[in-house]
């Protein structure tokens, strides 16, 4: 069967980011607004505007008169990286906060292959948002995908003590942490591949971003079994046969609520 939800990602990126305002809080990291020297990769003009006054408040990144230079859209999230990185608890608070629902799906589709109700996917956030306080300093990344990534090593690392803990074992295992960073790379990449596309400027990569994040979210919104069968389906890579034993249907059933499943979707981000 056709996939109803396929289409470009230059397409839904560019929709998404057009109409969904962000609200960026960041807070200056003195009192000349000095900007650390590590942010090598930051306009120099937009990080001004975003690390030098306190407490700004950009209600839409893409239309702000402040951000209108130079590939300003593109530094929110690198701006607030680096005063992250500087110390700064609420740009990181907001930096997680950005995250959290992609942390809730990836730890959901992690879980699925080892525990599954055996822990709450939000808990397990929750988790991940607490190392990323206590670790922030070791995070050496600038840009969205970098953080992203960094947080899914967090959410491997906590995965696989909660397995060890269920197994009643301390003793690492190298398998159980490849399957692990297996799911959890499967289940980013098909957020990726949702709406991946050409990228050819940093105003099209934030507003690629935005979606990815934006569907992230949009499939946490999701019911149960509409988001079941479509990580069986997509993250897991299942047929449709053995998506209906997992879920005790008939194939029939699934691939009824698999296409269901993907027109919620689609609706949810915008574009039914």
């Amino acid at each position: 069967m056709a996939d109803p939800f396929a289409r470009s990602a230059g397409e839904g990126a560019s929709r998404l980011a057009s109409s969904v305002g962000t609200v960026a809080r960041v807070r200056r990291r003195d009192a000349f607004g000095r900007i650390p020297f590590w942010c090598g990769g930051l306009d120099t003009a937009t990080a001004t505007v975003l690390l030098g006054q306190p407490w700004q408040t950009i209600e839409n990144p893409l239309t702000d008169d402040s951000l209108s230079g130079q590939d300003g859209t593109a530094d929110r999230t690198s701006a607030l990286i680096c005063a992250a990185r500087a110390g700064d608890s609420e740009a990181l608070g907001d930096l997680l906060d950005g995250y959290r629902k992609y942390v809730v799906f990836l730890a959901r589709a992690g879980l699925h292959n080892h525990m599954r109700g055996k822990a709450d996917p939000s808990d397990l956030a929750q988790e991940v948002c607490l190392a990323a306080h206590g670790n922030i300093a070791e995070f050496r990344g600038e840009s969205a995908e970098e953080f992203a990534g960094w947080l899914r090593g967090i959410l491997s690392n906590i995965l696989a003590m909660h397995v060890r803990k269920f197994l009643g074992t301390q003793k690492r295992d190298p398998r159980l942490e490849q399957s692990l960073n297996a799911s959890l790379a499967s289940a980013s990449g098909f957020l990726h591949s949702r709406i991946a596309g050409d990228v050819t400027s940093p105003s099209q990569q934030f507003a690629r971003n935005e979606a990815f994040l934006q569907l992230a979210g949009a499939l946490e919104s999701l019911p149960e079994d509409y988001r079941q069968v479509i990580v069986l389906r997509h993250v897991d890579g299942m047929l449709f046969a053995d998506v209906a034993k997992a879920m005790g249907r008939s194939v029939d059933s699934v691939e009824k609520l698999w296409v269901r499943g993907l027109a919620k979707l689609k609706t949810t981000m915008g574009e039914g």
